[in-house]
């Protein structure tokens, strides 16, 4: 048997944007993380992020427009999940979902963490293949793949469902907090089935 570890990736997302804590960055409490990892074993490799946050003194539970811009981020993917079926080309698939979320009101985010200076709540799309390596070599939605966009989606089809929601703050006089989900799925002729149990709240540091 033969697996892989490495060091998990870190961010901090605040009021001036998203932050990686491989420099001098202290985490304090009032902090939002996320992690981006994965696990390989076996020749199979995942793609996993997760959110948490860090309670301040007295209290128990994040501040409620953290947990709406997560709500809103599960809704962004609930509509991603029942969008992909086999049959189509990944890129065929990507202008349905867009038209679905616009439909919902969000907005389609042109460039990737550059959020624009407005109160509308906007939407990038990465999900992309997995499998023998963490971005693996069959079709994909992301920006980042435009050759794999062309590929049909098909049954066995191994995805990291991934997306990036971006939700206007009133206490940070309208910056966005960025929400990043991502969890690994197979689809098949009833469409995307996950892997294990998803990341469903933000996760708590004490």
């Amino acid at each position: 048997m033969q697996s892989r570890y490495r060091m998990s990736s870190v961010y901090i997302t605040g009021p001036t944007g998203i932050e990686a804590t491989s420099n001098g960055r202290i985490i304090q409490r009032g902090d939002l993380v996320m992690t981006d990892f994965g696990l390989g074993h076996l020749n199979f490799f995942t793609d996993i992020k997760r959110m948490a946050y860090v309670l301040k003194d007295g209290e128990t539970e994040p501040p409620e427009v953290f947990q709406q811009a997560f709500r809103t981020a599960k809704d962004a993917r609930r509509i991603m999940k029942n969008t992909i079926k086999p049959g189509r080309t990944a890129l065929e698939t990507l202008a349905i979902l867009n038209r679905k979320y616009r439909d919902a009101g969000f907005a389609i985010m042109e460039s990737f963490n550059q959020p624009a200076d407005n109160d509308q709540t906007e939407i990038i799309v990465a999900t992309h293949s997995v499998g023998n390596l963490h971005h693996g070599a069959g079709p994909s939605l992301a920006w980042f793949n435009p050759q794999q966009q062309q590929w049909q989606i098909e049954p066995t089809n191994l995805f990291s469902i991934e997306l990036f929601v971006y939700v206007p703050v009133s206490q940070w006089d309208g910056a966005k907090v960025r929400i990043p989900l991502e969890d690994n799925a197979v689809v098949t002729s009833r469409g995307v089935e996950w892997l294990y149990p998803i990341a469903d709240e933000i996760l708590l540091i004490k």
